[in-house]
């Protein structure tokens, strides 16, 4: 692929890499709701995978003397882009170890603590959608849509745990949950603020 090729249809280039981190976060989210091993196994499969990826991309967009200003502002952007997405990666592929232990010891969530663990799950994969759409259109509302539904979907990180200390207090949780649960939100926020970053740089001009 030139360089030409990538400041102009961007979108190749991270496409196979947007399908594959969905592959994950649904492979990580029947893992979650099935305690399935094979949906792990499933899970460290696309990363590793993905990780392969990663590296062949980053090969691809060396840049070279020859590229004009524009050519080179663009080439930069796709490799940020590229960076908080492997960043992402990484956070989806944490989610194997507590989900691990969850279903190793058995551990049930209460209702809430399900219901707003797929809900976060839901968020990140239209966000990720979203990166591969805002790419294609170079679409102001949507750069503006991303922004704001990732500060939203940290947000809920915070809410969600905050929620979760009070049904510990009232007892409605086991105790045994509680640093799981945590867990899973402290990679899901993360998750968020790479997306937030990520619409940052789709924003920013030059």
């Amino acid at each position: 692929m030139t360089e030409a090729q990538v400041t102009k249809d961007q979108a190749a280039v991270i496409g196979p890499v947007v399908d594959m981190l969905r592959g994950m976060l649904g492979a990580a989210r029947a893992a979650f709701n099935r305690h399935s091993y094979a949906s792990l196994e499933e899970l460290k499969s696309h990363q590793a995978a993905l990780s392969q990826e990663f590296s062949r991309v980053t090969k691809q967009l060396t840049p070279s003397a020859q590229l004009s200003g524009e050519e080179r502002a663009s080439l930069l952007r796709l490799q940020s882009i590229l960076h908080q997405l492997q960043l992402i990666s990484e956070n989806i592929g944490g989610l194997a170890d507590p989900i691990q232990r969850k279903i190793k010891d058995g551990i049930l969530f209460s209702d809430k603590a399900v219901t707003q663990t797929n809900f976060l799950f839901s968020l990140h994969a239209g966000m990720l959608r979203s990166v591969l759409d805002t790419l294609t259109t170079d679409n102001d509302f949507l750069k503006k849509y991303m922004a704001q539904e990732g500060e939203n979907l940290i947000k809920a990180c915070s809410d969600f745990a905050t929620e979760h200390e009070d049904r510990m207090i009232e007892g409605l949780c086991l105790p045994q949950a509680a640093p799981i649960f945590l867990t899973i939100l402290d990679r899901m926020r993360a998750i968020g603020q790479h997306e937030v970053d990520i619409a940052g740089i789709l924003t920013k001009k030059g």
